[in-house]
């Protein structure tokens, strides 16, 4: 049997501006995974798939030419809809190798969310696809390298939800503490189609930067969960940049020098100035909303980013917002300051979540 794993994810800063090409966000991986385990299976053309996600599902599939069919006319199909799409990925990448596919029995079990389904916003979508990425090449022991594998799942991800920036996947595929600027997606998906998937693997990616930063010791990353679930994609699809006008580019510009400081500050380890930049990042994303109107802020997130000031800490929202996740940026040596964040969280109905950053199978506390 193969087993891989890859973990979630939280922005630190830069959401929604790195959806726009060779814009910059950081990011994190953090200690919690999905996990496929993936086994032979005896019957010809046939793909079983199973999942813990949304409260257990299971599907069998069977191959009709070049595409998987779900058998039962009430199949489950979107909750498998990213392990489809990695299936589908790699799959195309056989046949322009000249190679078969095989029949598999493929098993999904997820730690970022509730034991009821509720996802906690830490990219349990890219995780998935990154893992089953993963397992599908030693499968079929097709040696690809790491950014083989991160184009491989990204390219996937974009056959479900063409927006999306890879940020997560990057992260699930690296892991660690990331600076990361998307490439032109519609680029690369017009290459894929136009050209087969070897094509669109080698091929320029145009905004495309990748880069590990190092662990910040002066300061604790602390993760607030709102209890309330959030659809990134639909929060994402309000974003109108081609009606955003001077907002749209104000935040952008903003952004960018906000994330080009942190990322200095992160490398000088400076305390103060990390805070700094995490409340610049919060500000901007709330004067954003207030003049798009896509909902990033909510009663909660508002509630949490407060209630972490009110400890002398830096709160901002992690991600879409909308729900999920948010974080706090505490003095990694005040332990009282870190518990009267938690405390406060508390009053405010945050679920703190116990996450550290993971980083090439080493967790950073």
């Amino acid at each position: 049997m193969i087993v891989c794993r890859a973990p979630g994810k939280l922005f630190i800063a830069g959401e929604y501006a790195v959806l726009e090409p060779g814009h910059c966000a950081v990011l994190v991986a953090v200690d919690r995974f999905v996990t496929v385990s993936l086994s032979e299976h005896g019957e010809f053309d046939t793909v079983l798939l199973e999942s813990d996600l949304d409260g257990g599902v299971e599907l069998a599939c069977r191959r009709s030419g070049q595409s998987l069919i779900p058998i039962g006319a009430r199949a489950p199909i979107a909750a498998f809809a990213f392990v489809l799409a990695a299936i589908d990925a790699i799959e195309e990448l056989l046949g322009e190798r000249e190679l078969s596919p095989r029949s598999f029995r493929l098993v999904v079990h997820s730690e970022l969310a509730e034991p009821d389904g509720r996802k906690y916003g830490l990219g349990s979508s890219a995780a998935v696809t990154v893992a089953t990425v993963a397992a599908l090449d030693r499968f079929y022991r097709l040696n690809l390298t790491r950014e083989d594998r991160y184009r491989v799942a990204l390219l996937a991800t974009l056959a479900v939800h063409p927006e999306a920036s890879g940020a997560d996947v990057a992260a699930a595929t690296w892991t660690g503490w990331l600076a990361y600027s998307s490439p032109d997606r519609w680029l690369i998906n017009s290459q894929r189609a136009a050209y087969g998937m070897l094509s669109a693997l080698h091929a320029p990616w145009p905004g495309l930067a990748i880069r590990h930063l190092p662990e910040p010791v002066s300061v604790r990353l602390l993760v607030g969960w709102t209890g309330r679930p959030a659809v990134t994609h639909r929060l994402a699809g309000r974003l109108d940049p081609e009606s955003g006008g001077e907002p749209y580019e104000r935040f952008l510009a903003s952004t960018a020098t906000t994330v080009r400081l942190l990322i200095e500050d992160l490398i000088a380890d400076n305390p103060f100035l990390i805070k700094r930049d995490i409340r610049w990042a919060r500000t901007g994303l709330i004067t954003f909303d207030d003049a798009m109107g896509i909902g990033i802020m909510t009663p909660r997130l508002h509630a949490l980013c407060w209630a972490a000031e009110a400890a002398r800490a830096a709160g901002k929202p992690s991600g879409a917002g909308g729900g999920d996740c948010g974080i706090a940026i505490a003095d990694a040596l005040d332990q009282d300051q870190i518990e009267e964040v938690e405390k406060r969280w508390d009053v405010a109905r945050i679920q703190p979540l116990r996450l550290s950053v993971y980083s090439e199978g080493r967790v950073w506390q």
